[in-house]
């Protein structure tokens, strides 16, 4: 069966603004528990960027799984930006990142050699003054090898697909800052002009 190769997504499928991504790798022999700690280094790194940076590359969540008795990966995302750009943006956190997990896998031989054929692992460092220019001119062979591993969902669904991480980062902004109005002497007062009433009729929910 043919692939169908979107500018949104990519090979995954697309809920209203959000993408999914799945990829499985093989793991090597004897790798499992270091494998298992480098996910968890990569989540945690993924953990302690500021919130407005994650946003901006459009994840919205990932997480690694090892099946099959060890012998198997899977790591998976979503995403609202287009693919292309998501996966520029995703991987300038630092390759460093990726490669800590990829190189517990079998796929690791291509990686490596794409690596080599770039210039290797220096010329991505984030103090690079040529980062963006060296991922233009190079990341697309790092995304072609993760789509290699991709699997498309046959079906995909996103209960929040409807709104982007803006969206509803921005709503829950004006939900925190209402809520403060609402607990500040007199305000119940001065919320009684009838313009106002969607807005309580919400906080009263």
């Amino acid at each position: 069966m043919t692939t169908t190769i979107s500018k949104k997504s990519g090979k995954g499928l697309s809920d209203g603004v959000v993408s999914e991504l799945a990829t499985y790798w093989s793991v090597l022999p004897g790798h499992e528990d270091e494998l298992r700690a480098a996910t968890q280094r990569f989540a945690d790194t993924l953990r302690g960027i500021d919130r407005d940076t994650n946003i901006h590359t459009g994840l919205r969540d990932q997480r690694h799984v090892i099946f099959d008795n060890g012998q198997r990966l899977m790591w998976a995302t979503t995403f609202e930006n287009e693919w292309d750009p998501y996966f520029d943006d995703f991987v300038q956190i630092g390759l460093e990142h990726f490669l800590d997990w990829m190189q517990h896998t079998d796929e690791y031989t291509h990686v490596a050699a794409w690596l080599e054929k770039s210039g290797g692992a220096e010329e991505f460092r984030l103090d690079n003054p040529d980062l963006e220019a060296q991922m233009k001119r190079s990341v697309s062979g790092l995304k072609a090898i993760v789509q290699s591993v991709q699997s498309p969902a046959c079906g995909y669904f996103n209960t929040l697909g409807v709104w982007t991480m803006p969206e509803i980062d921005k709503a829950m902004r004006v939900q925190e800052a209402f809520q403060r109005v609402l607990d500040t002497p007199g305000a119940e007062e001065a919320l009684q002009h009838p313009a106002l009433k969607p807005l309580l009729d919400q906080a009263a929910d």
